[in-house]
């Protein structure tokens, strides 16, 4: 799963990177932000509220649980060589280097225009296809490296563990 080989693609424009804002109220999420940066240089926003953000979370945690074993992903964690031997536009650089920044600007600009009405994620293999249909009638697709996918797994889950732990009540002795 080189980086040449999508750099090839002309007919797919693959995410390079992403960064997450979250909206919340006691208890629970409502919504995420989510700012994805292209391969091509461009920039694209999405707000999934509480429902599609539990839908996407359980999506890419399905697909990021069927293929980080033997992913390149996990092969950087283990062999730091393999690692320094990437192009430099492989998707595990790029999550990286090419994060977006992330306004209150763009966060509203999102949750105006670009709020998700209809969500279908696609298990391509290799990737991981996320299928959006906005409020406005806009429909567009993401495709994620299984590295961007696995990144965004473990992004959603650490919310979803912060929200968690926001609610619990204390408890024992001290």
């Amino acid at each position: 799963m080189g980086g040449e080989k999508r750099m090839a693609s002309k007919k797919v424009n693959f995410v390079s990177s992403f960064i997450t804002a979250f909206s919340d109220t006691p208890g629970a999420a409502r919504g995420v932000c989510v700012k994805y940066a292209m391969y091509d240089r461009s920039l694209r926003l999405s707000y999934f509220d509480a429902h599609w953000l539990r839908a996407l979370y359980q999506c890419v945690e399905y697909y990021s649980g069927m293929h980080y074993d033997g992913s390149d992903m996990q092969r950087a964690a283990d062999e730091p060589e393999f690692f320094a031997r990437l192009p430099d536009r492989h998707p595990i650089r790029t999550m990286h280097r090419e994060k977006p920044s992330l306004t209150e600007r763009d966060y509203a600009l999102a949750k105006e225009r670009f709020s998700v009405a209809a969500l279908r994620v696609g298990d391509l293999g290799d990737s991981c296809r996320i299928d959006c249909s906005y409020a406005g009638g806009i429909h567009r697709t993401e495709v994620l490296p299984g590295h961007i996918a696995m990144n965004l797994c473990g992004y959603l889950k650490a919310c979803h563990d912060l929200f968690g732990l926001m609610t619990s009540q204390p408890g024992g002795t001290a």
